[in-house]
Order: structure tokens, then sequence, then C-alpha cells
């Protein structure tokens, strides 16, 4: 079993949770965890569960600290109904402020694009395969040269079968910060790590497009749209978060 100092801290706050593809999975508690429930090891409740839920109560300390700052009556009596009451009704609120921000909402539309492009590129690698093969038994390109171009259409592919839907859950997670202001150093870096992830995911897409436009050129009218939403979507978060970009993710950057 892995040592405290063999794991990294908090990675899985930031990560993308391809857990398939990531490095670093020897590394993250949370992949430990998933792996030893999933083959009915033992969990060590001493030390890997308490590590993977102190994140989340260092969230919830801050968080019930930053309310009592605001409402000192807290503090010693507690919430009568009607505060109780009210609270929630301010959750709900933010909840629906930070659903229906512009930014929200571009993140939102980009998900409903591509699942209509990948419904209609569906047969995509499928043609790309058989086009390939009829070239290489043509003798117009090596194997080689055709496995070259298939894995990067896959890649790009998954990629952005990947990334449509954590963009706009990961986006929905930032914009609370906004609903949320605060000067606490631990929930601040949480929030410009949440944007960084986001950031990283559309860059990744936007690469996964450029390399499905490189090999079909033709396909741009349908993707243009989505590119654009990409690019605002982008801009917009980085005049949201204008220090996202400089974090440094725990182990991924």
């Amino acid at each position: 079993m892995l040592s405290n100092s063999d794991l990294i801290p908090g990675i899985y706050n930031f990560c993308d949770s391809w857990c398939e593809r990531c490095r670093l999975t020897s590394r993250c508690r949370s992949f430990q965890m998933q792996q030893q429930v999933a083959t009915d090891q033992p969990v060590d409740t001493n030390a890997s569960l308490v590590d993977q839920l102190t994140e989340a109560l260092n969230m919830t300390k801050r968080y019930i600290e930053k309310l009592q700052s605001e409402n000192p009556s807290l503090l010693v009596n507690g919430p009568s109904e009607a505060e109780q009451q009210t609270l929630e009704e301010q959750v709900l609120i933010r909840r629906h402020r930070t659903k229906e921000h512009p930014v929200a909402t571009l993140a939102s539309v980009y998900l409903q694009q591509t699942g209509a492009w990948l419904r209609d590129e569906r047969r995509l690698l499928e043609l790309a395969g058989r086009q390939q093969l009829q070239q290489v038994n043509l003798g117009l390109r090596t194997e080689d040269q055709a496995m070259v171009q298939l894995t990067a259409l896959k890649n790009a592919y998954e990629q952005i079968k990947w990334y449509r839907t954590l963009i706009p859950v990961k986006t929905m997670a930032t914009l609370r910060a906004l609903d949320e202001p605060t000067n606490d150093e631990y929930l601040l870096d949480y929030y410009n790590g949440k944007a960084k992830l986001v950031l990283v995911s559309i860059d990744r897409s936007i690469a996964s497009w450029q390399t499905i436009l490189y090999y079909y050129p033709e396909k741009l009218d349908g993707m243009l749209d989505m590119l654009a939403g990409l690019n605002r979507l982008t801009s917009q978060l980085e005049a949201l978060f204008p220090t996202a970009r400089a974090f440094k993710r725990p182990g991924l950057d």
C-alpha cells in the first residue's frame, strides 16, 4: 500500500476523471479507493477514507465559517426555522443564477451541438478505416501511414466525446465562485483549479477538432459553430478567472 508521501494530495479535485488514460493513478487516493472497492479489498479507513474525505470537509468547513461570519446568530443558536428556509432559498437562487449564466449557456449549447454532430458522424471511424484499407491495398500508402491517421482520428473522436460532457459540468462547478465570493486562499485555489480544468479540456477539444479538420477539411462547415463557441467560452472564462491559467494543479501541471 502506498504511503501518504507517495500520494499527490488533492489531484482528483482538478483532473478530468479519465483514469484509463492517466499516468498518475498509482499516486491518486481516489483511484486507489475505487480499485479497492471494485476488487472487494479492505479499505484502510484509518488512512485512505479519512484522506479522501478531508478535502470535502475542508470545503464544507470554510463554507460554514463564511455563512457564520455573515450571520453571527448562527454561531450561538444555530439557524431558526425561518433562517433555515432563507438559507435554502438562497442556495436555490444561486444555483439558478449559475445555470443561467452566459458561460454556462455556452457550455450547455456546446454539449447539444456535439451530441448532434456525433450522431451524424457516428460512422466516421468505420469509414476512415475502410478508406485507409483501400488505399493500402492499392499501394497508395503504407500500413504505418494508415495507422498514424487512424490513431489520430480515434484519439480526437474519443476526446471530443469525453470532454463534451465534462466541460458543462465543471463549468457549473467553477461558476459557483461568482455567487460565493471569498478571500479564503483554499477556496480561491479550488475555483482556479476548476477553471483551469475547464480551460485545459477546451484546449484539448479544439486540438481534436483541428485533427479531424486536418484529415477532413470538407467537414469545416459542420464544426464552425462549435469551434466558435469553444473560443468564446475560453475568452469569457479567462476574463472571469484571470489567474486560472497560471494555477498549477497538483501533479498535473
